[in-house]
């Protein structure tokens, strides 16, 4: 009965769920202005609908799959590794010290073990998509709705200040979304030919990028500076769109110095007296934090990176006593919470980094398949990584997202995205010898 489905019908349904998700901030917005008892219920809704469907579509499309001649497991291997990945959550979340906490996880993030699962839903669902034309409506909705979602609040002058949350817990969690939304931009001005489009992207990628400055998330900033980097060096290899390449950089060299240097806000003069930009600062703290990590005992290094050091050492220390299955899902909050004053007990709970939160939550074998699973879906995609505009796209978008996830948090709002982007990749790789469409 399932195999009657067609293929089209299953990447359709997909699309329109996923479709859901991307149209999730302007919800939350409409309702964090008028209906505040109702604000992140979209939100936390909306992942149990699109996780739980999104695993049924692929249970489908995977029986379907195996059903056909000339399958190989080679096809499957990143779900092979996620299944593992699961088999050991499941595992840490059964032994931790607060089973229920690991399960459901807290107030605040809501990202136990259940949501993990939900996270799978949009993956695998994620993966199903091969139609460039519904990838398209995806993120070019995604970019849509950041739009009007940022541009309101300027209209109100409420975004003359340097950070700003919008329908986000933390400044920096709305620097994710940023971000996102920063790298797609640049790539529409990339792929387009019509001058109109590609004057309409590249205003809206400074747009977008005007934000991200303003809002003084310098994780974010750092991972769109290396992914744009890395674009340059493929760009000159391969020799794939070298101009167009160069004046996104050119651009963001020249945004990122006026609005720091000049101290740019939108409803406010503009301070042509400046002569030192706060983003020269962060990368001064930057190099500072660099050079008393190597080069003192670690005291003098515990302020380094907003305090990440001291994160990260205790994300360790944590992992070295529970190295096999971790704590659970949110361990590290009794744990933190266990100290008796100082930064630890309000600020420690996540370690501010994926790798580090994953071996202290899931433990040390749970980390290295997780590193395992992004590894090959980066290298795996980076061999077949062809002139395809719209592969190139999602590829450094998620990439860049993994960069920042090494020096931020995983919230519920935000995390979705990169689980939609490394879907959408395991797509791209299960495409093997058939022609892919190049649209944007």
């Amino acid at each position: 009965m399932l195999t009657k489905i067609k293929d089209k019908y299953l990447e359709f349904s997909a699309f329109i769920i996923l479709m859901l998700w991307m149209i999730s901030p302007l919800v939350e917005y409409f309702f964090k202005l008028g209906y505040r008892h109702l604000y992140t219920k979209y939100f936390t809704t909306t992942i149990y609908i699109i996780g739980s469907v999104g695993i049924v579509l692929y249970i489908i499309y995977f029986i379907k799959t195996i059903k056909k001649k000339n399958v190989s497991i080679k096809n499957f291997i990143p779900e092979i590794i996620l299944l593992i990945l699961l088999i050991i959550s499941v595992i840490s979340t059964l032994v931790s010290k607060d089973s229920y906490m690991s399960f459901y996880g807290e107030t605040y993030r809501k990202e136990g073990l259940l949501v993990y699962i939900m996270y799978i839903g949009f993956l695998l669902s994620a993966s199903i998509i091969k139609d460039s034309k519904y990838l398209n409506y995806l993120f070019k909705t995604m970019i849509i709705i950041c739009l009007i979602i940022t541009i309101n609040p300027i209209f109100g002058n409420r975004f003359t200040y340097l950070k700003f949350t919008n329908i986000f817990h933390n400044p920096n969690h709305y620097g994710y979304y940023l971000m996102i939304n920063t790298m797609v931009a640049l790539f529409m001005f990339i792929s387009n030919n019509k001058i109109t489009k590609k004057v309409t992207y590249m205003l809206i990628y400074i747009f977008f990028l005007y934000l991200l400055l303003r809002n003084d998330t310098f994780g974010s900033y750092l991972s769109v500076l290396a992914t744009l980097i890395f674009l340059l060096v493929y760009s000159i290899i391969k020799k794939h769109n070298r101009l167009n390449v160069l004046l996104v950089i050119i651009v963001f060299i020249a945004t990122s110095f006026c609005v720091s240097h000049f101290d740019i806000k939108i409803g406010e003069k503009v301070n042509f007296k400046s002569t030192k930009g706060f983003l020269l600062e962060d990368f001064s703290f930057l190099f500072k934090d660099i050079s008393d990590i190597t080069d003192d005992d670690g005291k003098v290094a515990e302020p380094a990176g907003s305090y990440r050091i001291v994160l990260w050492k205790e994300a360790w220390n944590y992992t070295l006593d529970h190295p096999l299955f971790g704590g659970g899902m949110e361990c590290l909050k009794y744990y933190q919470m266990s100290k008796e004053k100082g930064f630890y007990a309000k600020y420690n709970d996540r370690p501010h980094n994926s790798i580090l939160q994953a071996s202290a939550f899931i433990g040390i074998p749970g980390a290295i398949v997780y590193l395992t699973f992004i590894l090959y879906i980066a290298i795996s995609n980076l061999i077949k990584l062809k002139d395809n505009n719209l592969h190139i796209m999602i590829y450094c978008t998620a990439m860049c997202y993994f960069l920042s996830s090494l020096l931020g948090n995983s919230m519920y709002y935000t995390s979705p995205y990169f689980m939609i982007l490394l879907g959408i990749l395991i797509g791209f790789n299960r495409l093997n010898k058939k022609k892919k469409k190049n649209m944007i």
